[in-house]
């Protein structure tokens, strides 16, 4: 019975993504909240792309962007990874390699996305209203197909002993790439509910400590 698990699971995927097509992106994943202080909220909406395997690889905090990944999305056994939202996007991770990437913007919600963008622009909301923008790009990884010609010759798929379609024996990097396959809404509007839970109940921000006020010196007497 163990030997038609795999065949069984496969033939159930297959029946089951019949027909379904890749969640498109309609606009823009973002949303407006109020934010009482900013350098906390960039801290745990750093903590939620960590806590969900997507590493900040780059982090400006006085622009408000945060770019973390790229993360391997998992496979359809690693149920507790939620980088693959839907039954779609599992079966594809699970298929193909795929890996994705996410971008957080925080920008003030006075200022307009287009100006945002703009080197001058305001990133400090005098309302505390802010803008949050979550983008989730998505790749799959793409080599260069090998010469399979006996059975055994699949132990080396993926070494550089198979030569490639063209008779060259090459590194198992050289040609390798990602190929862009879009957004990925599902996964951004799961960031972004996620991130936004982190705006509520935040600290106010702390005042500046005042300095003491030095006593005044008095000069020596002759």
């Amino acid at each position: 019975m163990v030997r038609y698990a795999c065949p069984v699971f496969f033939l159930c995927v297959l029946i089951s993504v019949s027909g379904c097509e890749a969640p498109r992106a309609s606009g823009p994943t973002e949303e407006v909240v109020r934010i009482t202080n900013r350098d906390v909220f960039i801290d745990r909406m750093l903590t939620v792309l960590r806590e969900n395997d997507f590493r900040p690889q780059q982090v400006d905090r006085i622009e408000g962007v945060a770019i973390a990944g790229p993360s391997t999305s998992g496979q359809w056994f690693e149920f507790w990874r939620p980088d693959s939202q839907g039954l779609y996007q599992a079966a594809e991770s699970s298929m193909h390699t795929i890996r994705r990437l996410a971008i957080v913007r925080l920008s003030p919600a006075e200022v307009s996305p287009e100006a945002a963008s703009q080197p001058d622009s305001p990133t400090v909301a005098s309302d505390e209203m802010y803008r949050v923008n979550v983008t989730v790009e998505k790749s799959r990884y793409s080599a260069p197909e090998r010469q399979l010609t006996t059975a055994a010759g699949g132990l080396a798929i993926y070494s550089s002993r198979l030569p490639t379609e063209e008779g060259l024996r090459n590194a198992r990097s050289a040609g390798e790439h990602w190929v862009p396959l879009g957004r990925d809404p599902l996964l951004e509007r799961w960031f972004l509910e996620r991130i936004i839970v982190q705006a509520q109940g935040l600290p106010p921000p702390e005042p500046p400590q005042s300095q003491p006020a030095e006593p005044p010196t008095t000069a020596a007497r002759q």
